[in-house]
């Protein structure tokens, strides 16, 4: 046999809820990380990018400066280096500068010979590439020249080199900058979305302070501005207030109600035991016993009305309906209303063959079939009982019909009120048992009548809304 510790019959104890705020916080937060991240990398690139065009400019302008100081005088090459195109470049005082001028078939005219050879390159277009030299990157601009006079003609290369160090310089300042700006926008960013938040949790706010100062009978709508995505959750609380509302207004009328009923039958119980104290003869003694236990029995079965109508009230209320057999739900009720000792009393039953399905409760169906099938067995105890389950239309309809006295004209229109009770009623009842049946019909969108039959006795129609096949 197994034998379970109490650590292992634990269960884990849920997770506590997030905070909203804090969640809302930290997507909005992530959001603007993420995007001053890519905010950063694009300055990073753009920089970049700005500084190369800056220094490559000034790289193919050495170089073409260079290439024009470049003459072919009686077959010879004079270079006349303008020293100020370098000058330009050095303005960097960080940087070296390097140059190299080569003939048409690559022999050193003048310059560092051993600078790096540039990429092939088709076209007469000046190029730009990088190379390590010397120890270091090195951003080259390589332009063509050509001369042609009557004596001679040829073709030079100049090839103008510089070290990286001040356009990485430019582009990490430009990137420091932007930086610096990406920072305070976020901030401000991150503070204004904190600030929405804030300005986003003000109704909730309100509404849990109006809620706070109730007292804990206030369950009238809350009457406050919200914006449109919180009208269906205000909405919703005003319905779930309104129907405690009504549920509370209905136990307080089941309470009064009870205690208004109970009191008399009590109050006639203590007389009746006081007499059965007081009294000597045991005949006498008998008697009050007697009427001891008719008291006792109004009692409960009073109070299984009562707590049959407060069961209603609680299921209708709920509204849980689900496709029902009617015909079923008739002979639950009948085997629950029809007294199991004594002589077995008459029923005709004639149900329909078509199946008969209404969308409902059937707990609450049966108990309503069941009160009238209980009245009619009280006012008729002898005749027999006619109930009959039909199909009409779109409706399913279900009759009880007795034998009895049937219903005077002057009760017809109060015998579905709450303790109300016929002319002809018999003693016992609390005159909730059409009542109940009135509830419960009204809850399922039906319609109940009562008509008295010529041949006499009384017929209950109760009409349904039948449900599609």
């Amino acid at each position: 046999m197994a034998v379970w510790t109490a650590t292992q019959m634990a269960t884990p104890e849920p997770r506590a809820p997030g905070s909203l705020r804090r969640t809302l916080l930290l997507y909005l937060g992530t959001l603007l990380a993420v995007f001053a991240v890519a905010l950063l990398f694009a300055a990073r690139s753009y920089g970049q990018r700005a500084a190369n065009r800056s220094y490559d400019h000034l790289l193919l302008s050495s170089a073409l400066s260079i290439a024009d100081s470049v003459a072919l005088v009686d077959g010879q090459w004079q270079v006349d280096l303008p020293y100020a195109a370098l000058d330009l470049l050095s303005m960097a005082p960080e940087d070296r500068v390097f140059y190299r001028v080569t003939d048409s078939q690559g022999r050193l005219i003048t310059g560092y010979g051993d600078l790096p050879t540039p990429p092939p390159h088709t076209g007469g277009a000046p190029q730009l590439f990088d190379a390590a030299y010397s120890g270091e990157q090195v951003r080259f601009a390589v332009v063509r020249h050509s001369f042609a006079s009557a004596s001679a003609q040829g073709e030079v290369r100049v090839q103008v080199g510089q070290t990286r160090r001040a356009r990485e310089a430019l582009a990490q300042d430009m990137v420091n900058r932007s930086l610096l700006a990406i920072g305070v926008l976020s901030a401000l960013l991150l503070a204004l979305v904190a600030f929405g938040v804030h300005r986003a949790f003000l109704p909730l706010v309100r509404m849990e302070r109006e809620l706070s100062r109730r007292e804990p009978s206030d369950l009238k709508p809350l009457d406050v501005r919200v914006p449109r995505e919180m009208d269906q959750m205000v909405a919703a609380l005003n319905r779930f207030m309104g129907r405690l509302s009504s549920s509370n207004e209905t136990l307080r009328a089941f309470m009064a109600d009870a205690a208004h009923q109970m009191r008399t039958p009590l109050a006639a119980l203590r007389a009746q035991a006081q007499l059965a104290l007081d009294d000597d003869d045991p005949q006498d003694m008998r008697r009050s016993l007697q009427s001891i236990e008719r008291n006792a029995t109004h009692m409960s079965r009073l109070l299984n009305q009562l707590l049959s109508d407060a069961s209603v009230i609680h299921r209708a209320n709920l509204h849980e309906f689900a496709p029902v057999d009617l015909a079923e739900v008739v002979h639950q009720a009948l085997h629950e209303a029809l007294p199991q000792a004594g002589p077995a009393r008459r029923v005709q039953l004639a149900i329909s063959d078509v199946p008969v399905r209404v969308n409902g409760d059937a707990l609450l169906l049966r108990e309503a079939i069941k009160n009238l099938v209980d009245n009619a067995l009280k006012y008729a105890p002898d005749g027999p009982l006619q109930i009959a389950l039909t199909v009409d239309g779109t409706e399913a309809v279900l009759t009880i019909a007795d034998h009895g006295p049937g219903i005077a004209a002057a009760d017809a229109g109060r015998v579905f009120e709450r303790f109300a009770r016929g002319e002809h009623a018999p003693a016992g009842g609390a005159g909730l048992g059409l009542p109940i049946v009135k509830r419960v019909i009204d809850g399922h969108d039906g319609h109940i009548d009562l008509c008295n039959r010529p041949q006499g006795g009384l017929v209950a129609t109760i009409r349904l809304p039948r449900r599609a096949a």
